[in-house]
């Protein structure tokens, strides 16, 4: 453990550094953060108990606790990871810590790291499918959005979809979330609102469609497979349109953010591989043949879209 231990020595040591308030103690910062880094899946790999790692790090980690974005990561205060004040805080991209001091570089390197990327590319591309959805034909669409959080995907095209025949769903279990999107969106007709989390609200959700297209965004990300599947099961039997889409994205296995997210913040997403995706649709009952699974620019997202068609072609599934 002496290269952990030296490690969180020369992190906690960069505290003492003279700057004048530039970058170039930025550069000093995410030096070390790697190498902790390092140090840390070092002591993994020689099966050093999760408990111990923690109590040698805990110098490193007080000092990220004082960047204002990366304590919401170690308290998490809506009490669930992911909450929709985190996602707007990444979508934002303003350092609110100290400038010039150890915690502020932290924030602007998590903040604009590939890991926050790809929660921006998420609601980007989704962006992107519904406005598709919506503009594809002159026929009234259904669009259900699970976990909507803040809506920002739906609020990034408002001035091209507010003319347009639509009902537009969306859900979260989080009310303040709800309320943020409502507000946002109390320009846009045919809005209408399910609380609830994502199993809750698919009884509901059923009475208002089928759906011409269904996005969850990375709520995945925090969904076990036996969750998972539950909801692609009924979401493709009772809430999607023989045509429809659903759209969904999940955390790359093999992120190479993962321990500095697990240790030194606190956020666990459920990593998955295409063949987990592949499973999990398969046990759904979907064909793999009617997914089509692609990465996000990152690398660290995939993202996966399935027809409806593909339901009616595997009854493996009871």
């Amino acid at each position: 453990m002496e290269n952990l231990q030296r490690s969180v020595a020369e992190f906690t040591a960069l505290e003492e550094m003279i700057t004048d308030g530039g970058y170039q103690l930025y550069h000093k910062v995410v030096a070390s953060m790697h190498e902790l880094c390092f140090a840390i899946l070092e002591a993994e790999k020689n099966s050093r108990t999760r408990a111990v790692i923690e109590e040698i790090i805990e110098p490193a980690r007080e000092i990220h606790g004082r960047s204002v974005f990366i304590k919401r990561l170690q308290e998490w205060p809506r009490k669930y990871p992911g909450d929709f004040e985190t996602i707007e805080y990444l979508c934002d991209l303003e350092n609110k810590s100290l400038y010039g001091t150890v915690e502020y570089y932290i924030e602007e390197y998590a903040l604009n790291s590939a890991i926050a990327q790809q929660q921006r590319n998420k609601l980007h591309h989704q962006s992107e499918i519904i406005l598709d959805t919506l503009l594809s034909s002159g026929e009234e669409k259904r669009i259900l959005s699970v976990g909507c959080g803040g809506c920002r995907d739906i609020l990034s095209i408002e001035k091209y979809i507010k003319n347009i025949r639509s009902e537009i769903i969306i859900n979260d279990r989080d009310s303040d979330a709800l309320d943020l999107s409502k507000e946002r969106l109390k320009n846009l007709k045919g809005l209408r609102v399910v609380p609830g989390n994502i199993i809750q609200a698919l009884r509901t959700a059923e009475k208002l469609g089928p759906f011409d297209l269904i996005v969850t965004g990375g709520l995945f990300d925090h969904m076990s497979d036996k969750h998972v599947s539950f909801f692609l099961k009924h979401a493709l039997k009772k809430h999607l349109k023989h045509d429809g889409t659903l759209f969904f994205a999940n955390a790359v296995e093999g992120n190479p953010f993962r321990v500095w997210m697990e240790y030194l913040a606190d956020w666990r997403l459920n990593y998955r591989s295409e063949d987990d995706i592949v499973s999990l649709f398969n046990a759904a009952g979907c064909p793999d043949r009617s997914m089509r699974i692609n990465k996000d620019e990152t690398g660290l997202a995939f993202f996966v879209e399935v027809n409806g068609k593909g339901r009616e072609l595997n009854n493996a599934v009871p």
